[in-house]
């Protein structure tokens, strides 16, 4: 491992385990959560060296882990949990997810067609399969499939036009700025 990412992967620990015990709630997992965070890292060590901010990159890595967990375990409460966000440093700008919070993000899914926010909701949010929405639904597994991807179409192009977004040379997100958001 590069010696400059290892001081910073070192100091990023607890503020790491803080951020997903906050919203995982139990200590075992909040510690398999962390190592796994920990694991993705090493696998994508030649990303984390180039990328601008080691510490945004981190924090994503693990809120993404966090919703992948609640995913895996079927809760509704991934996306919708209060989150206590530890703000990044003064001198670092802060991340996606301390940017478009999660009520933010559940005001722009609000203001989708029912029969978008309600595929959204339901297969992203709530965990339910795709195929087993479109069976309670009646309506053809294709179908369903193309309404999710519509909602994730509106739901991204509102949220790209309230937003006044800078993105690095990879794509993510680095700053946000913008009042005009619903």
């Amino acid at each position: 491992m590069q010696e400059s990412i290892l001081p910073v992967l070192v100091q990023l620990d607890k503020q790491l385990s803080r951020r997903i015990c906050a919203r995982v709630k139990h200590d075992a997992c909040c510690e398999d959560i962390l190592q796994d965070v920990y694991l993705k890292a090493l696998e994508r060590l030649p990303q984390l060296e180039k990328a601008d901010n080691i510490t945004s990159y981190m924090l994503r890595m693990a809120d993404n882990a966090v919703v992948d967990y609640f995913r895996k375990k079927g809760k509704a409460s991934a996306e919708v949990a209060v989150v206590e966000d530890t703000p990044a440093p003064a001198d670092q700008p802060n991340d996606l997810v301390s940017q478009l919070s999660v009520s933010f993000v559940g005001q722009m899914i609000d203001t989708l067609p029912p029969i978008y926010r309600d595929a959204l909701v339901r297969t992203e949010i709530e965990g339910i399969s795709q195929k087993q929405l479109a069976e309670e639904l009646g309506i053809s597994y294709s179908g369903l499939k193309s309404r999710v991807q519509r909602g994730k179409e509106m739901l991204r192009a509102a949220i790209l036009a309230c937003c006044d977004f800078s993105f690095d040379r990879y794509g993510n997100i680095v700053s946000c700025c913008g009042s005009d958001c619903t």
